[in-house]
């Protein structure tokens, strides 16, 4: 099997499960369980990612499971199953997470950061939502010290909700993924 046609393979059980009522969320267990890919959790994760932004599926943290995460198709992914046209494209790096970044986009995107702690800062919010967003953005910048970044695992930090509703964030995030894209390509 292909990462892509084991993305299609989540995607259709997915689609299957909405398709016959099931509203509810499911777990990485219940996608291997139903789909037959029995492989290591992050590499299905990595599978995910890939749906989620391609705008397929949608993700939830579930808190109740330690690093849990839950799953549901989007009414896109639903239509784009549907109609047969599923546009997926598998990028090894996306999901090994190992891109090589320069020294000088590394700087650049610690500049980011930097920039969207002075937002965060400067942003009206209550004090535990303030240290809740400076946390997020703190183990981002740890991650990227470390030798050899998980780049989906700080994807997955700065898209957080507790982020996403300060305003200015967007935009440095944006240019923050446009610099992790381009070393992709």
């Amino acid at each position: 099997m292909s990462a892509k046609s084991d993305q299609l393979a989540i995607l259709q059980y997915l689609y299957q499960r909405l398709a016959k009522g099931d509203t509810r969320y499911c777990t990485i267990p219940t996608i291997k369980k139903n789909t037959g890919l029995e492989y290591a959790n992050q590499y299905m994760l990595a599978l995910t990612d890939d749906l989620e932004s391609a705008g397929l599926v949608i993700t939830r943290q579930a808190y109740q499971m330690s690093g849990g995460r839950l799953f549901q198709i989007t009414a896109a992914g639903f239509d784009a199953v549907d109609e047969g046209k599923v546009p997926i494209r598998v990028d090894s790096a996306a999901w090994t997470g190992r891109f090589d970044l320069s020294e000088y986009q590394k700087a650049e995107i610690r500049r980011i950061l930097k920039e969207m702690r002075v937002v965060i800062e400067s942003a009206r919010l209550s004090n535990a939502r303030t240290a809740n967003a400076l946390a997020l953005i703190e183990s981002a910048e740890k991650l990227i010290e470390t030798p050899d970044p998980l780049w989906p695992e700080i994807m997955r930090l700065l898209r957080s909700p507790t982020l996403s509703g300060v305003i200015g964030i967007a935009g440095l995030l944006i240019t923050l993924v446009q610099i992790v894209m381009a070393t992709a390509n």
